[in-house]
């Protein structure tokens, strides 16, 4: 039972030792998944004027593709486009009742430094402009910004990623409003090595 349980551990090991990447090499990962968004420090205003309501996370699809060059055997540049439905939404008290949503189409360009393991683990972080692309319902800024943080595993060249992005700039163009983006994507891609 012994010599089988080291067997496999060496297995394992020797596995994640040749999954590692080749500094040079570009990967090419299409990915799609899901995203849950909403804005910070935002209220909606109803009845009168001291009545309000926070927004509570909308998901959205997220479809796209990035390049990951590797650098050496532990740090990676990563680049990529992504588009990302986004928004909030709200239960609101009404005679309707029912769910209201704030939404709105993005472009996300996720510029990352990547942080490798041997064992298919890493850790990301950078910056991200996004380009809002329609006409939400409501006033929004065209340009925001947001810092990314992720972690992702690849195992057979498909990788499981999950991102929080920070938003850092106000995503509202209206006067009293300080909304910033929080949003939690996961995605599924799978590696093409170029």
């Amino acid at each position: 039972m012994k010599k089988t349980i080291i067997t496999i551990m060496l297995a394992i090991v020797s596995m994640a030792t040749f999954a590692q990447k080749e500094p040079g090499t570009l990967t090419l990962y299409p990915r799609v998944g899901v995203n849950f968004s909403k804005f910070a420090d935002s209220k909606i205003y109803y009845g009168d004027s001291n009545s309000f309501i926070e927004g509570e996370f909308k998901p959205g699809l997220v479809i796209g593709v990035e390049g990951e060059y590797q650098l050496n055997n532990h740090f990676a540049l990563s680049g990529g486009v992504l588009y990302s439905q986004q928004g909030e939404q709200y239960d609101l008290p009404s005679e309707k009742g029912g769910l209201d949503k704030l939404k709105y189409d993005n472009i996300n360009i996720p510029l990352l430094a990547v942080y490798t393991t041997r064992i298919g683990l890493s850790v990301k972080c950078g910056l991200q402009p996004e380009f809002v692309i329609n006409d939400p319902d409501f006033k929004a800024r065209k340009v925001n910004l947001s810092l990314p943080l992720g972690l992702a595993y690849e195992y057979n060249n498909i990788c499981l990623d999950l991102r929080y992005n920070l938003g850092l700039t106000n995503v509202m163009d209206l006067p009293g409003q300080n909304a910033k983006n929080r949003t939690i994507m996961l995605t599924l891609g799978y590696g093409i090595k170029l």
